[in-house]
């Protein structure tokens, strides 16, 4: 083995790595790693200005103080809301549920008040009445209602629960928070976060809005709310966020214009919002707290708030006080930022198509290539750079990675780092180790010894595990193949005088095209003996679909050896041409085998053994029995159904008492799905069920219509025509089970 090699097992383990970690990366430490370089990322981006279009007003500590305690009457933004109406904002959002009525009498004390008729006077009782009655009939929310009816651009929030009783409906009063046009999407949509209900305003608010949004926050594995939910599932409606509905309020787009693309993106009058599968946008955080110009909800009401500072633009109403949950972390230190201010930079993000895409799934291959190919060249590099400049060196492609995020990142696109990172290491890292313990040690060794007679991928593993070099097997449930030229005798005959143009024809017409096409097929030779091939599957290494891989490797044979027969018999004799063609057999079978290395202390070779393989090569033998070129045993029909084939018959072969159920081997998966093999498959079952219950008038019936299929199968039916003959003439008795006991190999 040299440094060549070294190189590729590195970039081997950096693959099955990758691998791992992309299977694993939301499971592990490395979402945090992630995660914090993407905070690290904005902090060395710096703040980026919003655009003037969004200013925040804030129920704040010097508003409390202003109108007492929280929450404030519905009459305190009743009054918010005809200041900014006054002042021509052109869109009012709250972010402040309104899902409970305000009760300026509440119903257990006009119950008490009615109740003390033994201590008031009945003028007293009169008054008192009268009184509670004109304090009932004056309702905060209606003036609220009228306020927000008035200024008819104020939106609404809706929350979404995610546990408790389930109720899948929007109400009608917010029926049209939903989405109401769907796009073609060219993703399945995967929803990780499915609500069970709506929290939504009071019907009497709901009926004045203009619009409604959720304000569901998902965190992430941190704690941090990256992501911004575009839309969540809630019985048949996709539910919009509020920060959508602002935006299509402010660019004029009707709400009914406005499409969802599930697993795609929203698209809003000219702007296409990307997202991921999961409609989830990243938040492009402008900056630290403050980033956006804020008010007080005093100082609106007070009226000491310009009107320039909110005409023409999206005023969104939200609390920050000392005390307020409504408030989390950001990329930018350890100050909270509001949830409000969180919406402001999600606008914003909308408006000026400012977004960081994560729905990169059409040039994720290329960053996999990229990664691969940066840890291919470092893995080169410290294969043939001395131990300490390779050290050095190994450095430098990821700071070149990281380096490339940034710009990356800058331009709109979220580049990994942590798994990136943790594969050039590992690449450096595995090269360096795999020189040390391997290839200055036992790399040369190996490969010299082994490299001649064992299968390629057989030889990688013992390179890596010397340690499998001892006399010794595994039970592993395999498909073995065993394939032998018919009439070798006669092919032999032409080539008496000339022993080595045989060896060249079996050679470059069988064994080497044979070999090749089963190997490309991740089949293990296990031997040549003269002119048969032995192989297996799923032995060395695993392979589920091991039984579909035989039956492939088989089918193809065929192709390639009419291939080969055209080509030899068009050549002249003298250049080793043939003027008969080449035929052969090929049995398949799947079972439980001991496979490893067997033989003595001073030679061994890797093989299989058990009576899955015998069978096999009986299997191989019956081909000529039936006629049918690929003959299968049951094991292997049940692990491989998709392909076509027919049950040939019950037959207990020599040196086995039990009967096995056997099957020819016709074609592929399309084959097996046409309706003329579908008509022949019924037809045969057919006549094998009047074959066995002896019923042969009705099996020779059935026989001649199998025959209508074609050519191929012709002698197969001929044979089963001469046994119906025999049958008829001497009857078997009825103790006879159908099996046919076979004399030859």
């Amino acid at each position: 083995m040299n440094a060549q090699r070294a190189w590729q097992v590195a970039l081997g383990l950096t693959v099955a790595g990758l691998v791992m970690l992309l299977a694993h990366f939301d499971g592990t430490g490395l979402r945090g790693v992630e995660t914090a370089s993407l905070d690290l990322r904005f902090r060395l981006r710096g703040v980026k200005q919003p655009g003037p279009e969004t200013v925040l007003v804030l129920v704040d500590d010097a508003s409390l103080a202003a109108f007492g305690r929280w929450p404030f009457s519905r009459r305190v933004f009743a009054k918010a809301v005809e200041r900014l109406h006054s002042a021509g904002a052109k869109v009012i959002a709250f972010d402040i549920l309104f899902s409970e009525p305000e009760n300026s009498v509440p119903a257990k004390l006009r119950s008490a008040a009615n109740g003390e008729s033994g201590s008031l006077t009945a003028d007293q009782r009169q008054v008192l009445s009268t009184a509670l009655d004109q304090l009932g009939s004056d309702s905060p929310d209606a003036d609220f209602a009228e306020a927000i009816r008035t200024a008819t651009n104020v939106m609404l929030p809706i929350a979404l629960p995610l546990t408790g009783p389930r109720s899948d409906d929007l109400p009608d009063d917010v029926a049209e928070a939903g989405y109401l046009k769907l796009a073609r999407s060219p993703y399945a949509p995967v929803f990780p976060l499915r609500p069970v209900a709506s929290l939504v305003p009071i019907p009497v608010l709901a009926k004045a809005a203009a619009g409604f949004g959720q304000v569901n926050i998902a965190y992430d594995s941190d704690g941090s709310p990256r992501y911004d939910y575009l839309a969540l599932p809630l019985g048949v409606d996709f539910v919009a966020s509020l920060p959508v509905r602002v935006a299509a309020a402010f660019l004029d787009v009707p709400w009914p214009q406005v499409s969802v693309a599930l697993g795609a993106g929203v698209t809003v009058g000219p702007i296409d919002i990307p997202t991921d599968r999961a409609m989830r946008l990243l938040v492009n955080y402008r900056g630290p707290r403050g980033t956006f110009p804020v008010f007080s909800l005093a100082d609106l009401i007070g009226g000491r708030i310009p009107q320039e500072a909110l005409r023409g633009r999206i005023v969104l109403i939200g609390a920050s006080f000392l005390g307020n949950s409504d408030s989390n972390s950001s990329p930018f230190g350890s100050t909270q930022l509001s949830g409000t201010e969180r919406m402001a930079t999600i606008i914003d993000t909308i408006l000026h198509r400012d977004w960081i895409r994560i729905d990169i799934t059409s040039s994720s291959l290329v960053v996999l290539a990229a990664v691969l190919l940066i840890a291919g060249l470092s893995s080169a590099a410290a294969s043939w750079l001395p131990t300490r400049a390779a050290l050095a060196a190994s450095a430098l492609p990821l700071v070149i990675w990281c380096a490339a995020a940034q710009i990356a990142f800058l331009q709109g696109i979220w580049l990994p780092i942590a798994w990136p990172g943790l594969a050039l290491v590992a690449a450096i890292g595995a090269t360096l180790l795999f020189r040390y313990w391997v290839v200055d040690r036992h790399g040369r060794y190996i490969m010299a010894a082994f490299e001649h007679y064992l299968a390629p991928d057989f030889v990688k593993i013992l390179a890596g595990q010397p340690d499998r070099l001892n006399l010794g097997g595994e039970t592993r449930d395999i498909t073995i193949l065993f394939s032998d030229i018919r009439g070798f005798t006669s092919i032999a005959e032409q080539f008496k005088k000339n022993p080595y143009e045989l060896s060249r024809l079996i050679n470059r017409g069988f064994l080497s095209p044979m070999t090749d096409l089963i190997m490309n097929r991740q089949g293990t030779i296990d031997k040549y003996m003269g002119d048969c091939i032995m192989a297996f599957w799923n032995a060395p290494l695993d392979i589920g679909d091991h039984a579909d891989k035989a039956c492939g490797a088989a089918l193809a044979m065929l192709d390639e050896i009419a291939r080969i027969n055209k080509m030899l018999m068009s050549e002249p004799a003298t250049e080793g041409g043939i003027s008969s063609p080449i035929n052969i057999g090929i049995g398949v079978n799947t079972g439980e085998c001991i496979v490893g290395n067997m033989g003595s202390n001073q030679r061994f070779s890797y093989t299989a053994l058990g009576d899955a393989v015998n069978l096999a090569s009986r299997l191989e033998g019956q081909s000529k029995t039936y006629h049918i070129d690929i003959v299968i045993g049951e094991n292997t029909r049940k692990a491989a159904p998709s392909w076509a084939a027919i049950e040939l018959d019950l037959i207990e072969v020599k040196g086995k008492e039990d009967a096995e159920r056997i099957y020819g081997l016709l074609g592929d998966a399309e084959l097996a799905q046409s309706p003329e093999f579908q008509k022949l498959l019924a037809r045969h079952e057919a006549m094998l069920r009047w074959y066995r219950r002896q019923e042969w008038q009705a099996a020779r019936a059935a026989l001649r219509r199998c025959r209508l299929y074609g050519a191929p199968l012709q002698e197969f039916y001929d044979l089963y025509e001469e046994r119906i003959d025999f049958y008829e003439a001497n009857p078997p008795g009825p103790s006879w089970d159908g099996v046919f006991v076979a004399l030859h190999k």
